[in-house]
């Protein structure tokens, strides 16, 4: 599709980009005698700037940038899945959201400190529960996203809003690893999402002191996940 577009590790652009400069072409002027006056310096124009999708990734998800509303809606649909999730009570029973905004995508951030069930062999970050972390930071940037739409009242739309899909794919990048007792910093974002399909990204961080402005730690893990949203749905109400 033409107007589809992901957004993948690395393909942010840096936060220096976030203004175009256009060149304005050279002018020069002539006098009446045989000398001809240096050329004026060129001009630059900085263009009116609207943040895309991949440039509003770079800004801070923190506290005081977070939406009471988008948060509060998040927790409810966390709430609501945990106690049918066996997998999910038993690895992520401990994971905290600190953030959540649905402008201008929906995004979440989310932190858990590692115990020795989140471990491998080796003592360091099992990368199932990477992979279980990516599966639920996207679902719940979908309810995040889901949370700023304009829901008609009506039958299938509340149960709608409380369903995040199932998944369709997960890619996943292991950049480093963790170890126990470290706090990991999941963050998420809607890149896309249709009426069918929901596309997000992900990364998991270390968390560091100064998370709270904005400071980001080493990077664990990034990834991607695509979510069939319809499953779950109670059809639509047919107008009659």
């Amino acid at each position: 599709m033409a107007d589809t577009f992901t957004i993948a590790c690395g393909d942010m652009p840096p936060a220096s980009s976030s203004t175009t400069q256009a060149e304005v072409p050279t002018q020069t002027t002539e006098s009446s005698s045989d000398s001809q006056q240096p050329p004026i310096a060129p001009e630059t124009e900085t263009l009116p700037f609207t943040p895309s999708l991949s440039t509003s990734i770079l800004l801070p998800l923190i506290p005081t940038t977070s939406s009471a509303l988008a948060l509060t809606h998040v927790q409810r649909v966390w709430d609501s899945i945990r106690p049918n999730s066996a997998i999910y009570n038993l690895l992520l029973s401990d994971i905290v959201l600190v953030a959540a905004v649905s402008h201008p995508t929906g995004r979440i951030l989310a932190h858990l400190t590692l115990k020795p069930i989140h471990l491998n062999s080796k003592r360091i970050l099992h990368g199932a529960v990477s992979g279980t972390l990516c599966d639920w930071a996207g679902g719940m940037a979908i309810a995040a996203s889901i949370a700023g739409d304009e829901l008609k009242v009506g039958e299938g739309e509340k149960d709608r809003k409380m369903t995040t899909g199932v998944s369709t794919d997960m890619h996943l990048s292991y950049c480093s690893t963790a170890r126990e007792g470290d706090t990991l910093e999941v963050e998420a974002w809607v890149s896309r999402r249709g009426r069918k399909l929901g596309f997000t990204g992900f990364e998991i961080r270390k968390r560091v002191d100064g998370w709270e402005s904005g400071k980001k730690g080493e990077v664990v893990v990034v990834g991607s996940h695509t979510k069939y949203l319809p499953f779950g749905q109670k059809p639509r109400e047919e107008k009659e």
